[in-house]
């Protein structure tokens, strides 16, 4: 199995785990942490609970995250942000083909999507990491202000989220794919607006 698909598996299993906790202080807690440690690069809070969750062949040895680690955390955290103040699972899985960027296009429905326009390109121009990850993070604010009952495919963010900061041509591959989904047009002339 690829370590893509391996960052999906976990990143689903750490999210059934955190979900099932959410009842009790203990899983809103994790789900705390998880959200104030966004942008943060001290996560000593979350480690306990992340590193026995994350399987070991995706744990870093050097004195920083490696970028398995950085693609499962950034999207647990972003997990968290999403899941905030709902009692429904925020997380679905999408079709084949679909992304983060199909998610996004609900935004392109009705109305001026020229700001969010701006936005997401600003996003998938990112050239760094942080800028990547600050652009996403807003990008996931914005869409829980507006679609309200909005879920994410979080296990394909996460390997997204990989191939883009791991990969030589990553930058390149998500740029072309979320742009492909979130500006779709369907056969009838629509956007898609799914």
């Amino acid at each position: 199995m690829s370590k893509e698909k391996v960052i999906g598996k976990s990143v689903s299993s750490i999210i059934v785990n955190l979900y099932s906790q959410l009842d009790y202080s203990s899983g809103k807690a994790k789900l705390a942490k998880l959200r104030s440690s966004i942008g943060k690069s001290d996560l000593v809070e979350t480690y306990p609970f992340l590193f026995e969750m994350i399987p070991e062949e995706l744990l870093g040895h050097s004195a920083i995250l490696s970028d398995e680690e950085k693609a499962i955390i950034w999207s647990l955290q972003l997990y968290a942000l999403l899941q905030q103040g709902r009692s429904d699972l925020v997380q679905s899985k999408l079709e084949a083909g679909q992304n983060f960027g199909s998610s996004l296009s609900m935004f392109r429905s009705g109305g001026d999507s020229g700001s969010v326009d701006r936005r997401f390109n600003a996003m998938i121009l990112a050239e760094t990491e942080e800028e990547f990850q600050m652009h996403l993070r807003y990008m996931f604010r914005l869409y829980k202000s507006k679609i309200k009952s909005g879920t994410v495919d979080f296990a394909k963010l996460a390997m997204d989220i990989y191939r883009f900061i791991h990969w030589e041509d990553g930058k390149e591959r998500i740029r072309l794919t979320w742009s492909r989904e979130y500006y779709r047009v369907n056969s009838k002339g629509e956007e898609n607006n799914d």
